[in-house]
């Protein structure tokens, strides 16, 4: 019953703000599994106020009586012992009263050193997770892996729910898959869609995905734009400026296509700089998507 009120606590909020209109489970799964699928912003509906009501009442009810929500994520399959947390350093990282830090997996909240509204939806992040954690969670999966930089890869298991999971209904943070630490990122996904739909969080001010034109610096970036150049069956060019690196062989590029890519863009090798300044090298399929 404590987990439950727990998640209860957690989701009504965050899935009240989110609520659209059902979606058939085959619907997600084709928008997860086809990296070809139809996407566009034009055809972002924002539904009635009655049904968002009906929605959040519906969720609401589900929470309350412990039943699976709207494509919820799955249940940890390792979890480390209760873990204290000494602070919140941003949306995807914390530091443990142990003095080592956890980055959080499957998902990446804008950065607190950005500007305008990247940097305001990253202040947002933080405060969220500061709402919503308790003192002591469990890192799952653990043990954990540690990233260059000494970081604890995982997620943290909050009594019934993951932070993740709340970041993302909010539109506070952004799904992206990476591989071996990535299996939330479907479900994470789903919630992402249903956050965007809605027009919740970062998703209401219409700037994402973010033209490749208009690229002008790395980092994180979730990206639009159309096939210009087809170097090889693993690599494409959007707009002249940014290349993409697939995770494997994909015969289907074809040029004119447009895609929604993202992940880390790092300067291209010197070589090809000036062609083609930006590289992004993804690390997993999921991470591009074919706009039509």
């Amino acid at each position: 019953m404590r987990r439950v009120q727990q998640k209860a606590k957690i989701f009504q909020s965050t899935y009240a703000k989110s609520a659209i209109r059902s979606t058939p489970v085959s619907r997600k799964s084709s928008i997860l599994a086809d990296v070809s699928i139809a996407l566009t912003s034009a055809s972002v509906v924002e539904p009635s106020q009655n049904r968002v009501c009906s929605k959040a009442a519906f969720i609401a009810a589900f929470v309350l009586s412990g039943a699976a929500i709207a494509a919820p994520c799955p249940a940890p399959q390792t979890l480390s012992p209760l873990l204290k947390i000494d602070r919140v350093i941003d949306g995807d990282t914390v530091k443990l009263d142990d003095g080592s830090s956890v980055r959080l997996t499957s998902f990446n909240a804008f950065e607190l050193k950005d500007s305008g509204w990247k940097r305001d939806y990253a202040f947002r992040a933080e405060r969220r997770a500061i709402e919503v954690l308790p003192e002591s969670i469990q890192v799952t999966p653990w043990p954990a892996q540690r990233d260059r930089y000494g970081r604890l890869l995982g997620n943290l298991w909050m009594d019934g729910a993951y932070l993740s999971e709340v970041l993302v209904a909010d539109g506070l943070a952004l799904t992206v898959s990476v591989p071996p630490e990535n299996r939330l990122a479907p479900c994470l996904l789903s919630i992402e869609w249903s956050a965007r739909m809605s027009r919740v969080g970062v998703w209401s001010l219409g700037h994402l995905p973010e033209s490749a034109r208009t690229l002008s610096n790395g980092g994180f970036h979730h990206r639009i734009g159309v096939v210009t150049d087809i170097l090889d069956q693993t690599t494409m060019i959007l707009d002249g400026k940014l290349r993409v690196v697939l995770p494997g062989v994909d015969p289907s590029v074809i040029m004119g296509a447009r895609y929604e890519v993202r992940g880390w863009v790092s300067r291209s090798p010197r070589a090809l700089r000036a062609d083609w300044p930006w590289t992004l090298k993804l690390k997993d399929f999921s991470n591009r998507v074919r706009v039509f």
